[in-house]
């Protein structure tokens, strides 16, 4: 699914006066959408083929298998896109062609989410692994990563970055939209590599015939 660079509804070329395939705001956001669909992509090649019991496996006690990480991203981009959604509508048009700043907070979330780890954080109850089976996880992720996509194509014109939301995670914090999406980005790539870390070990272990 690529991202709908033109929206009649969201943009206006006359008030702009430039296309709106060649506003910088725009190319940002395709940006975001081809993270997202690579994401996609990548965990698709890891986790297709593979043994159902083999994504289940956790490599120790008290850690996650690969079922388990698609559960929690798909738990936590739905309980990000209902509050993006609403403020959404409250987004200006942008006036002038500029950038997206993403702002201070997700900019230090961002360089800590992306792999490899620096630091590890907590995972609230509402977004950890509810017991996926294999296939529930594969499918439940892959709608989840369709749902995004449509609402960040939602937003081509708009000046996300001037609209805040209370972060449905942590109590207290809140950020823009731009941020929200670049945020959800790195937590994506984030957890595939993990995901690729635990097929690695799985591999390494079967290699050696200690799985």
């Amino acid at each position: 699914m690529g991202m709908a660079v033109v929206s009649a509804n969201t943009v206006e070329p006359k008030r702009l006066e430039i296309p709106p395939a060649d506003l910088v705001s725009v190319r940002q956001q395709a940006t975001i959408a081809h993270h997202i669909q690579q994401v996609t992509r990548d965990a698709e090649g890891l986790v297709l083929g593979r043994d159902k019991t083999v994504l289940l496996v956790r490599l120790e006690r008290g850690s996650w298998c690969v079922a388990e990480c698609l559960d929690h991203l798909t738990h936590t981009t739905r309980a990000f896109l209902p509050v993006i959604s609403e403020a959404i509508a409250e987004a200006p048009k942008l006036k002038t062609n500029r950038r997206l700043r993403t702002g201070l907070l997700p900019s230090l979330f961002i360089w800590n989410l992306n792999p490899p780890y620096r630091i590890r954080f907590k995972v609230l109850p509402q977004l950890s692994p509810q017991n996926p089976n294999s296939d529930t996880a594969w499918v439940s992720f892959l709608e989840s990563q369709s749902e995004l996509l449509a609402v960040l194509s939602s937003t081509a014109g708009l000046a996300i970055d001037k609209v805040r939301i209370k972060s449905p995670v942590y109590a207290g914090i809140s950020y823009n939209i731009y941020g929200a999406f670049r945020m959800l980005a790195a937590h994506q790539s984030r957890h595939v590599w993990q995901i690729r870390q635990i097929l690695k070990a799985l591999d390494n272990r079967l290699a050696l015939g200690t799985a």
